[in-house]
């Protein structure tokens, strides 16, 4: 039996409320993989500037002067992604998939409330067809790669087991974001064992978006070995203060 792909996982950015540490040495660890593909599960862009729940409390403002919040944000977000695609470009990474997440999904619904800003719709705003990603839209769950993995954004199941609950619900072996929580559960079927798997993230786990609540996340990475049968191998790489390790080697910021 072969390794006929080797993809590296990332979970939740935030652009541009990234861990710069975590984000650097996330790109390090593509550069020491090299891997044939590259999956982004979602929740690249942080979407603050049309996050509904900014108006929660005050009225909201008219769409001009949300304009230049917007497109400021599109801009950075747009310049994280060249800084993904820049590295899989030098270590002749060529499938790459993008996953949209909920933050992402803001933006069509900003487009949806404002239709002649088509061009702010997530899709078109960071250029994924430009950029040769394929792309599967929010709650989409695909293979990676035609393996025996499944992915998708998450926010399908929640609470503290969400890998059991995704395990026993769909059958499968699937691989999700969302939750920025480490997480594994193996549930055995009638056709064998089946695996969820929950990655962490990578944004700034110091800016306060649940008002305080502790929280159990993690900055992680995926790096999944696909064989030729179809199976996989998925390791979760934990990233503290910019750091890491693989095959016994530091990698860092």
């Amino acid at each position: 039996m072969k390794i006929k792909d080797t993809v590296v996982v990332f979970p939740d950015i935030h652009f541009p409320n990234h861990d710069k540490k975590a984000f650097a040495c996330a790109l390090n660890v593509i550069r020491e993989v090299k891997p044939s593909g590259f999956l982004c599960l979602g929740d690249f862009a942080d979407g603050e500037s049309v996050s509904h729940w900014q108006w929660s409390k005050k009225k909201r403002p008219p769409t001009e002067y949300q304009l230049p919040m917007i497109n400021k944000e599109i801009e950075l977000v747009n310049k994280g992604l060249d800084e993904i695609d820049a590295v899989l470009e030098e270590v002749g990474c060529k499938n790459k998939i993008m996953v949209q997440g909920n933050h992402e999904l803001w933006f069509d619904n900003f487009v949806i409330e404002n239709p002649y800003l088509d061009h702010l719709m997530s899709y078109k705003a960071f250029k994924i067809k430009e950029r040769e990603y394929d792309w599967y839209p929010y709650g989409k769950i695909f293979k990676v790669l035609g393996s025996k993995l499944y992915a998708y954004h998450g926010g399908h199941y929640g609470g503290i087991n969400h890998t059991r609950t995704h395990a026993l619900q769909y059958g499968c072996n699937i691989i999700y974001g969302h939750t920025h929580d480490c997480q594994k559960a193996t549930v055995q079927h009638i056709d064998g064992a089946h695996m969820a798997f929950s990655l962490g993230c990578l944004t700034d786990m110091t800016k306060d978006y649940l008002k305080g609540r502790p929280t159990n996340w993690s900055h992680n990475v995926g790096i999944v070995d696909i064989f030729t049968n179809g199976n996989f191998n998925l390791v979760a790489v934990d990233i503290v203060n910019g750091h890491t390790s693989f095959c016994g080697k530091v990698i860092s910021a």
